[in-house]
């Protein structure tokens, strides 16, 4: 088939929604910003197009009707955590561990008002629902709550990952496995390629555990380390965390 003819085929709303999924993975950057747009698009395949690396297609996944809503959307590759799509109940969840001591050293400064944070993460949903950013409860499979981690900042082919905090009675390596969850959500579910993220300089075992994880440092200055994580560096070292993923 021509390009001509798959772009028609990415357009059509009566294509199978299996050969969608099949066209999204075009090297023609034209088909793929086709499928973004094709209303018959399934929420696996659109989210797959987050990470595209052209903006053309993320342009169109933004201006598509069919807006990501699944509020109850849970992610788990891991044995003992889950990441679970955060709700505006969870706002006094999350503005405790903000604002608890312990945790909020290398965190950004929020207001003590639950009704700003609950309105913070109605504004966030908004966001959420053009994909243009993932904040997640980290959980324990009991459903517990342990902490939090957001995905943000997406640029073609890139994404930044934050506001990592995780409650210091969570099992022991809940923070292991919460991180994992976030790389594997992000280059195998949304397509990214790589990860930029920056670390205070102080948080010394978190910048130790980065580099563990194979990122790479870019730059520093007087308050903040830089990295960046590609998607086959971190499959470099996937293999070390292997006892924390559920076999398939």
């Amino acid at each position: 088939m021509t390009n001509h003819d798959l772009f028609r085929a990415a357009s059509n709303p009566d294509t199978n929604v299996n050969y969608l999924q099949e066209l999204s993975k075009s090297p023609d950057e034209v088909v793929r910003a086709a499928v973004a747009s094709n209303p018959s698009t399934n929420q696996e395949t659109l989210l797959s197009l987050v990470g595209d690396s052209s903006s053309h297609v993320i342009e169109n996944l933004m201006e598509t009707q069919n807006k990501f809503d699944c509020s109850s959307y849970e992610f788990a590759r891991t044995k003992l955590s889950k990441l679970v799509l955060a709700k505006t109940e969870d706002a006094k969840f999350i503005l405790s561990l903000r604002e608890n001591t312990n945790l909020n050293k290398f965190i950004s400064y929020v207001d003590s008002d639950i009704e700003k944070q609950t309105q913070w993460l109605s504004n966030y949903k908004n966001r959420e629902r053009v994909r243009a950013e993932f904040y997640f409860i980290i959980k324990g499979m009991g459903n517990e709550s342990l902490g939090t981690v957001r995905l943000y900042d997406f640029q073609t082919g890139s994404f930044c990952w934050g506001s990592w905090v995780v409650n210091p009675g969570s099992p022991r390596k809940a923070a292991i496995e919460s991180a994992l969850n976030v790389y594997e959500f992000a280059f195998y579910v949304l397509g990214f390629s790589q990860s930029h993220f920056d670390v205070r300089n102080e948080n010394v075992k978190v910048i130790e555990f980065h580099k563990r994880m194979g990122a790479k440092v870019i730059k520093s200055n007087d308050l903040d380390t830089f990295f960046i994580l590609k998607k086959e560096e971190y499959e470099a070292t996937r293999d070390t965390y292997k006892k924390f993923f559920i076999q398939e």
